[in-house]
């Protein structure tokens, strides 16, 4: 039985993603940072040359207001349960306070000046802090795989392994991308990921390990029923009239009211094609 294989590949153990990660968390604190002071400074110059009625309605506005007044933010801010953290970032040491601080202002300072310059730029370089952030969390992949209960553990959850039948693998510059064979048995979507992310270093022990896996599956009795072709057959036509009556919503209504029609449509007809996916 091959032995228990771990990796990690993230900002913590490679450069050029902590660059991809400190560029998107900077950006994408920033915009924020940037709407807060711009409303900070907003209501400062309304309660300095407003009159005393609508000082005291800003700090009504302010006390009961809704989701984001001090009587809903204080008890949530005070419960560490209820506390957002505002990490967007995927790795188990997250940033410190401080780094956030320092990233936030500066990616705020650095959107102030380019919106000044023109907001085309400052957009541009939202877009690029969205795209960094995307390009980290494609990129970015940690996990441990155990041949022996046939499990794989990922950042947040464990999958079972035991309906895997082989698999195949693909190298992608530093990473290589496994891709698991599993048969689809009604119920069990989710179960397992059809695909893995592994660094290239550890492909050879990763698979050693699956191997080990794929062989100890191929004497155990399949779990689960046979997918129901009846079942399949009444969702996809289902997801088919669905698919049909967004159609007819955009042909017949319109703009507006028909793109609304044809992607409320759209939505059902995806979930019955899941269903008939499942049987």
């Amino acid at each position: 039985m091959s032995d228990r294989v771990s990796w990690r590949y993230d900002a913590t153990t490679q450069p050029w993603l902590r660059g991809l990660f400190l560029v998107g968390c900077g950006l994408l604190y920033g915009v924020p940072v940037l709407v807060l002071g711009a409303v900070t400074v907003l209501l400062g110059l309304l309660l300095w040359t407003g009159s005393w009625e609508l000082r005291l309605l800003i700090g009504l506005f302010a006390l009961v207001g809704g989701p984001l007044s001090l009587l809903y933010l204080l008890p949530m801010l005070r419960d560490p349960d209820q506390r957002p953290t505002f990490s967007p970032e995927s790795v188990e040491r997250t940033l410190s306070t401080r780094a956030k601080a320092v990233l936030g202002v500066g990616g705020a300072s650095l959107l102030g000046v380019a919106w000044a310059v023109d907001p085309r730029l400052a957009g541009g370089l939202v877009a690029v802090g969205l795209l960094a952030g995307v390009a980290y969390a494609i990129s970015a992949t940690r996990g441990t795989l155990d041949p022996e209960t046939a499990t794989l553990r990922d950042r947040e959850r464990t999958f079972d392994l035991s309906r895997v039948t082989g698999y195949r693998r693909r190298r992608l510059g530093p990473l290589a991308l496994v891709t698991l064979s599993i048969p689809t048995r009604p119920g069990r979507f989710g179960g397992a990921p059809s695909r893995v992310l592994v660094p290239g270093e550890r492909l050879d022990e990763v698979t050693a390990a699956l191997d080990a896996v794929v062989a100890a599956n191929a004497d155990r009795e399949v779990e689960g029923r046979e997918p129901n072709p009846a079942v399949r057959w009444v969702a996809a036509a289902l997801a088919l009239g669905f698919v049909a009556a967004g159609v007819g919503g955009v042909v017949l209504v319109g703009a507006g009211v028909g793109w609304y029609v044809a992607a409320l449509c759209g939505l059902f007809a995806v979930v019955f094609l899941f269903v008939a996916r499942e049987g």
